[in-house]
């Protein structure tokens, strides 16, 4: 395109096109930003359930996985954001700070075995979980898993020490043969640069089986791996 004319046309013409073409880069970033971060959140999902069900030698322990379809949320019925956040933080013991073992030799060994001794976590990424925790919906369910899944509604199932009644629904020990629980998670928290995650698991596996786990991982020659789990809940 020919422009000619008077100077300050010229630039205000420039400037004007310039703006037209960062604006409409700017309108794409979101769509793809959220596609990049749903593709992450599988692998995630993905790493997480072959860590935790997928043992290095024999076969597993279970034969199916069944997963709440519903989105582990901290925002309790009638609470506020900011209150999740900050209880969030302090139930997952999220805090910034160095490595627990942290000499000269431990960032040797770190550094030659690419090796992470623990939890310590980025300021961008426990933002990022506190405020995709806080929120509700539903899990995905296009990961991969190795072993069959089924997902359901938790809330419309029980489990054999519940008693409903000798014609009362199946529980879940029946409807699910070879699925030792019910397997949730959270929205996953991820660093700006994409390569440092944190998501929150839930298994329940009676009105007194089950607990509650955080788990970061971090990618490593373009792979997510489980690199620090806590417990923070059981019953």
């Amino acid at each position: 395109m020919k422009i000619s004319g008077h100077p300050n046309i010229v630039a205000l013409a420039s400037a004007a096109l310039a703006l037209t073409v960062l604006s409409a880069c700017n309108l794409s970033k979101p769509d793809s930003n959220e596609k990049e971060i749903a593709t992450a959140e599988n692998e995630i999902y993905e790493a997480v359930v072959h860590h935790v069900f997928t043992p290095v030698e024999g076969r597993p322990q279970v034969t199916q996985l069944v997963f709440d379809d519903t989105l582990l949320s901290r925002l309790e019925p009638g609470g506020d954001v900011e209150s999740c956040k900050k209880r969030t933080r302090k139930d997952f013991s999220l805090e910034v700070g160095p490595p627990t073992y942290n000499s000269l030799a431990d960032k040797a060994y770190r550094f030659f075995t690419r090796g992470d001794y623990g939890a310590s976590l980025r300021t961008d990424t426990i933002q990022s979980f506190l405020e995709r925790s806080c929120t509700s919906g539903h899990l995905s369910q296009t990961f991969h898993t190795d072993l069959p899944r089924t997902f359901t509604d938790s809330q419309n199932i029980h489990f054999k020490d519940v008693i409903v009644g000798k014609n009362g629904p199946k529980s879940c020990e029946q409807l699910y043969p070879g699925a030792n629980g019910i397997i949730s998670f959270s929205h996953v928290g991820f660093d700006s640069k994409m390569d440092e995650a944190i998501v929150a698991t839930g298994f329940g596996c009676g009105s007194l089986c089950g607990a509650g786990y955080r788990y970061i991982l971090r990618k490593k020659s373009g792979r997510w791996e489980v690199v620090n789990g806590l417990m923070v809940s059981v019953s």
